[in-house]
């Protein structure tokens, strides 16, 4: 294969102060990412790719919808340190070092891409960058040098953007149909990307304020994420929390939630993520604490005392007494705390997505007895979808209605609604069905369509509600709210 006697080589002659590619240096290639860029690519450096159970640091590396992946390596020769200096094949069983690493890294790359997708046929290209030599001193040096690499696969610090685009262009081959950005990158990145959706079949990037966040590094202050109902809060945390234990699997993280089914929610998120992504995670380091099913003091447990790394989510669900146990025993300890409003002072980062933007439709309904017939002729909409993985929301503002609902539900159509309640566990469950609540116990949910009955606009979690639903909502109300029902 042309080029693959670059994948390694060694010096003839010791060089005791050069850096190897493995180093982080402390110049970045500026003209190297602007000309990426400017060829409509994108650039990641000093890239860690996860894979199964290994991790390799990509040194450079270069998207181009038209061309594919080029994956660069980093040297820092310089000219005054490679006077009579030549450069050899590496050979297997020598006792010289081989100074690259590309037939590793492209076969690691191969393998994720073909695992996530499936299929690849992604091209691979190699180069290198010169970070510290020109193209005239280059040309200076042992004819070993020109042998082993090819000029037009080396970037120099003298390049121009024209003269690297050129580069680029010669070592790779045009595809008139373009390589899907989201397909390739995104399976490289499949851990700190959005989970496949009905409207993005291969999932989305993080948005840049979700990125910042997750490049956040760990320190002992609280950090505050605070956004909207459906504005990725849970969905950042949950790769942080991934993202932490893959750079250091020995934390012991705590994720504090106000439900049971919450936290199981969050549980097979983090599950769902990891088999997408194929990466490894010592997942029993990861410990969940349901808020309605421990009654004690925070601070006596001892997950809570034991645990490196906090995480509570949705916590303007929380009580007051807890919040405070939570900051006052926080310790040393790094803490997320994610919610609808900022709670406390500290460092915040504010989320403006919107992920959910259901269709509504409000129906009046004047009488309390037109209630149930009007949710009874609505549902029948649906019920060809019943024994499919369709989820219909319930929600009503009474929990004393909730029994006299599903009874007439039940027997009106022939189902078995289930009540979601402070136990509800999906052990023994699933939510791939008709389910009715009252809006304390919904957060975390989600499903294709929701019902709000009689549910005040004024209540507080109104918001809340409207916002569990991924593609429609029906208001069955005898309150006119005619600008109230957006989420």
């Amino acid at each position: 294969m042309f080029f693959s006697f670059l994948s390694r080589f060694y010096f003839s002659k010791s060089l005791s102060k050069t850096k190897t590619s493995t180093q982080k240096v402390k110049k970045s290639p500026e003209t190297l990412k602007n000309a990426t860029l400017k060829s409509n690519g994108l650039f990641l450096e000093n890239f860690t790719l996860f894979y199964r159970d290994q991790s390799s640091l990509l040194d450079i590396v270069i998207f181009l919808p038209h061309y594919g992946l080029y994956v660069g390596e980093k040297i820092s020769w310089k000219i005054n340190e490679l006077h009579d200096a030549k450069i050899e094949r590496f050979r297997k069983g020598g006792t010289k070092k081989s100074t690259t690493r590309f037939n590793s890294t492209e076969g690691v790359i191969q393998q994720k891409l073909e695992d996530v997708l499936s299929f690849n046929f992604t091209p691979i290209e190699r180069f290198v960058w010169m970070e510290n030599l020109s193209e005239s001193e280059f040309d200076t040096l042992n004819y070993s040098f020109h042998e082993f690499l090819p000029k037009n696969r080396v970037i120099f610090n003298s390049d121009t953007i024209q003269t690297i685009q050129t580069k680029l262009a010669s070592i790779g081959t045009y595809q008139s149909q373009p390589h899907s950005t989201l397909k390739v990158l995104g399976s490289l990145m499949a851990h700190t990307l959005l989970l496949p959706t009905t409207q993005d079949p291969f999932g989305a990037f993080l948005s840049q304020e979700q990125q910042t966040f997750l490049d956040t590094p760990l320190t002992t202050a609280s950090i505050h994420l605070h956004g909207e109902y459906g504005s990725g809060k849970t969905t950042v945390l949950i790769r942080k929390i991934i993202d932490i234990l893959l750079q250091h699997p020995h934390s012991k993280v705590l994720v504090i939630t106000p439900t049971l089914l919450s936290a199981e929610i969050f549980r097979e998120e983090i599950v769902r993520i990891v088999e997408f992504s194929v990466i490894t995670l010592n997942l029993s380091n990861i410990h969940f604490l349901p808020l309605t099913l421990h009654k004690n003091s925070i601070e006596t447990l001892r997950i809570f005392r034991e645990s490196s790394i906090i995480v509570c989510d949705d916590a303007h669900l929380f009580n007051t007494d807890t919040l405070t146990s939570i900051y006052t025993y926080q310790g040393d300890r790094p803490l997320f705390i994610s919610s609808t409003t900022l709670l406390y002072k500290g460092t915040e980062f504010q989320f403006q997505n919107c992920y959910r933007s259901p269709h509504i439709t409000h129906l009046y309904c004047p009488l309390q007895e037109e209630i149930l017939p009007t949710l009874f002729t609505s549902l029948k909409k649906f019920e060809n979808l019943w024994e499919t993985e369709y989820s219909i929301l319930i929600i009503l503002c009474d929990e004393c209605l909730i029994s006299d609902f599903k009874e007439s539900i039940d027997n009106h159509l022939h189902l078995n609604a289930q009540i979601l309640t402070n136990d509800f566990s999906l052990q023994h469950k699933n939510l791939n069905s008709i389910t009715l609540s009252t809006p304390q116990f919904i957060n975390a949910v989600e499903a294709q369509h929701c019902f709000l009955i009689n549910l005040n606009p004024d209540d507080p979690l109104y918001t809340l509600a409207l916002s569990r639903a991924s593609e429609s909502v029906t208001l069955i109300s005898d309150i006119i709210h005619p600008k109230r029902g957006e989420a």
